[in-house]
Parts: C-alpha cells; sequence; structure tokens
C-alpha cells in the first residue's frame, strides 16, 4: 500500500513538473500577458495580438534574442513609432510617422498623456499634438 502511494506522489510530482515546463515555453513573463511575436515588426498588419489599452491605437510587442520591441500603430495600419529595449535600456528605431516626436522620459521624470500601453515592461503615453501630430512618451515599467 506505502509502495503504490509512494509511486503515485512521484507521478503527480512529474506531471505538475511537465506542466511548468510547458507553461514556460507558452508565457514566459510568467503568463502575464500574451507571449510576444517574433516576427512582422515594421508591417502595418503584422500577424501579433494588438495589446494597446486604447481601441484608437494598434500596439505590438516583439521579442527576438533577448531584445523586445514596441510597435505602435494607428487604425489605419500606419506605423507611427517603434522602440527597442534590452533591460532598463530603451532606444527610438528609426520608423514611424512619428518618429521625431518620440521621447524615452527617465524613471520617475514627469509625464503626460493619457496610457495607451502598459505592461511590466513598458508605459505608453499618447500627448495630442495639433497639426504636427502626436507626441509619444516611451518608458520602461518600474
Amino acid at each position: 500500500m506505502m509502495k503504490k502511494s509512494m509511486l503515485t506522489h512521484i507521478a503527480l510530482a512529474g506531471a505538475l513538473l511537465a506542466c511548468a515546463g510547458a507553461a514556460q515555453a507558452c508565457c514566459p513573463d510568467g503568463g502575464h500577458g500574451a507571449p510576444a511575436a517574433s516576427a512582422g515588426l515594421g508591417e502595418s498588419l503584422p500577424k501579433a495580438r494588438n495589446l494597446a489599452l486604447d481601441p484608437t491605437w494598434r500596439i505590438y510587442e516583439f521579442s527576438r534574442d533577448g531584445v523586445t520591441y514596441l510597435q505602435i500603430n494607428d487604425v489605419a495600419g500606419t506605423v507611427r513609432a517603434a522602440v527597442g529595449r534590452v533591460n532598463d535600456t530603451l532606444w527610438v528605431l528609426p520608423m514611424g510617422a512619428d518618429v521625431a516626436r518620440v521621447t524615452l522620459p527617465a524613471k520617475g521624470a514627469g509625464t503626460s498623456g493619457s496610457v495607451v500601453y502598459q505592461t511590466s515592461g513598458f508605459v505608453v503615453r499618447v500627448v495630442p499634438g495639433g497639426s504636427g501630430g502626436n507626441s509619444w512618451e516611451i518608458s520602461a515599467a518600474d
């Protein structure tokens, strides 16, 4: 009887470990959000999930070789801006209609605008502009 109970416990532990590995492969961020796409950066309609909080925008996250990329599109599919990130270092990619109006405020710096995207990695704010167009504030999440 004790041998059967021990075998049951071992089988259960093995099954749980197998599930944990599958979950990590699916969702390396711990399951807090959709896994980032690995292709499609720069496309007007990438095959990636729209992660924007505001229906006016389409925000996509991509990941490749340890670098996370964020792309902002409008509803028509025009690429507005894109950034890359490794750890706490962000940089603006030279693409998008609003590339000249993207700022990367330092942590703790004053910010304005409406939050349109927020995860454990990024916070994106849009600052409505006049005839010059919208500005974007993109920062690493705290």
